[in-house]
Protein backbone atom coordinates (compact mmCIF):
# COMPACT_ATOMS: atom_id res chain seq x y z
CA UNK A 1 0.00 0.00 0.00
CA UNK A 2 2.69 2.50 0.97
CA UNK A 3 4.75 1.61 -2.09
CA UNK A 4 1.70 2.05 -4.32
CA UNK A 5 0.93 5.43 -2.79
CA UNK A 6 4.55 6.54 -3.15
CA UNK A 7 4.54 5.48 -6.80
CA UNK A 8 1.29 7.34 -7.44
CA UNK A 9 2.60 10.48 -5.75
CA UNK A 10 5.84 10.28 -7.73
CA UNK A 11 3.91 9.88 -10.99
CA UNK A 12 1.69 12.86 -10.15
CA UNK A 13 4.74 14.96 -9.32
CA UNK A 14 6.34 14.05 -12.65
CA UNK A 15 3.18 14.93 -14.59
CA UNK A 16 2.67 18.27 -12.89
CA UNK A 17 6.37 19.05 -12.68
CA UNK A 18 6.60 18.73 -16.46
CA UNK A 19 3.63 21.04 -16.93
CA UNK A 20 5.11 23.62 -14.57
CA UNK A 21 8.50 23.36 -16.29
CA UNK A 22 6.77 23.87 -19.65
CA UNK A 23 4.97 26.98 -18.42
CA UNK A 24 8.12 28.44 -16.88
CA UNK A 25 10.16 27.58 -19.96
CA UNK A 26 7.58 29.20 -22.23
CA UNK A 27 7.52 32.33 -20.11
CA UNK A 28 11.32 32.49 -20.13
CA UNK A 29 11.42 32.16 -23.92
CA UNK A 30 8.81 34.89 -24.31
CA UNK A 31 10.70 37.18 -21.94
CA UNK A 32 13.98 36.60 -23.78
CA UNK A 33 12.35 37.47 -27.12
CA UNK A 34 10.90 40.63 -25.58
CA UNK A 35 14.34 41.61 -24.26
CA UNK A 36 15.84 41.04 -27.72
CA UNK A 37 13.10 43.21 -29.24
CA UNK A 38 13.82 45.98 -26.72
CA UNK A 39 17.55 45.79 -27.46
CA UNK A 40 16.86 46.07 -31.19
CA UNK A 41 14.54 49.04 -30.65
CA UNK A 42 17.13 50.71 -28.43
CA UNK A 43 19.81 50.19 -31.07
CA UNK A 44 17.55 51.76 -33.69
CA UNK A 45 16.90 54.77 -31.44
CA UNK A 46 20.61 55.27 -30.76
CA UNK A 47 21.40 55.01 -34.47
CA UNK A 48 18.70 57.55 -35.29
CA UNK A 49 20.04 59.94 -32.64
CA UNK A 50 23.58 59.57 -33.98
CA UNK A 51 22.44 60.20 -37.56
CA UNK A 52 20.51 63.30 -36.44
CA UNK A 53 23.53 64.61 -34.52
CA UNK A 54 25.84 63.97 -37.47
CA UNK A 55 23.45 65.82 -39.77
CA UNK A 56 23.30 68.73 -37.32
CA UNK A 57 27.10 68.91 -37.16
CA UNK A 58 27.35 68.80 -40.97
CA UNK A 59 24.81 71.61 -41.20
CA UNK A 60 26.69 73.75 -38.66
CA UNK A 61 29.95 73.09 -40.47
CA UNK A 62 28.47 74.13 -43.81
CA UNK A 63 27.14 77.38 -42.26
CA UNK A 64 30.63 78.29 -40.99
CA UNK A 65 32.14 78.14 -44.47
Amino acid sequence: MENELAQELAAAARRHGGAIAGIVGGAARKASWEVLDLVAEGRELVNAALRARAEELRRRDSLKR
